[in-house]
């Protein structure tokens, strides 16, 4: 299982996650105690952001090429659920 924070701004892709959600393939959590510096909101103090820094820093890459591929193979799993 993945958790994945998603901003929609449409409506026809909202109403595709709601399909996938009504066929059990996905869960959509209404969590509005989100606080993250990669999301809207309220501005970060100089040391919540250099600790957000280093702990990104810390955190494992992906090389361009495979996310690429990775989001190659999720789209098509997406495509295939929503037709």
């Amino acid at each position: 299982m993945q958790t994945l924070t998603v901003q929609v701004n449409n409506r026809n892709a909202l109403k595709a996650l709601l399909s996938l959600e009504e066929k059990h393939f996905i869960k959509i959590v209404d969590d509005t105690n989100l606080h993250s510096p990669a999301l809207p909101g309220n501005p970060l103090s100089l040391k919540a952001f250099k600790n957000w820094i280093a702990d990104t820093e810390a955190v494992s890459t992906l090389s361009l090429k495979d996310a690429k591929q990775k989001w190659a193979s999720k789209r098509k799993q997406l495509v295939k659920l929503t037709k």
